[in-house]
C-alpha cells in the first residue's frame, strides 16, 4: 500500500517510536501518524468504517445495537437476537466480538444489508 507511506496530512513517512504505525492483520491495513491522521483499508482499498456500538436498548421482544462509525455518526441500529443466533453475542452487554465482526468485510457487508433506522 505505497500510497498511504506517507501522512496525507503532515506528510511524515516515519512509524514506530512514536512517530506512527503500520499493521497489517489478515485483509485489513492500517497506518497512522503521531498528527493524529489514520487509515484502515480492507485488501480491496476500501476504507474501514472503524464501527462501534454506541447503545444498546431491550423495546419488548426486540434487543437491538446502536451503531455508530468512527466519527460518532449514527450508522442504524441491528438485531441483537440474529447475532447472538450467528454466535457473536452471549448477552446484550457483551458486544466485543460483535464489534470485531462489524469491522470486518463481512461483517460490514451484513450490517449494511441488516441495519435499520426507526425502532418502532
Amino acid at each position: 500500500m505505497r500510497k498511504y507511506s506517507n501522512c496525507k496530512e503532515c506528510g511524515s513517512e516515519k512509524i514506530g517510536n512514536g512517530e506512527g504505525t503500520l499493521i497489517i492483520e489478515d485483509s485489513i491495513f492500517k497506518r497512522s501518524c503521531k498528527c493524529g491522521w489514520s487509515i484502515e483499508v480492507d485488501e480491496n482499498d476500501k476504507p474501514l468504517l472503524n464501527l462501534t456500538i454506541a447503545a444498546w436498548a431491550t423495546i419488548g421482544p426486540r434487543r437491538i445495537y446502536e451503531i455508530h462509525d468512527k466519527d460518532g455518526r449514527f450508522f442504524g441500529y441491528v438485531n441483537v437476537n440474529v447475532l447472538q443466533a450467528m454466535g457473536y453475542v452471549k448477552r446484550i452487554d457483551h458486544c466485543k466480538k460483535a464489534e470485531e465482526f462489524f469491522n470486518t468485510p463481512d461483517g460490514l457487508d451484513w450490517v449494511k444489508k441488516n441495519r435499520f433506522f426507526n425502532v418502532m
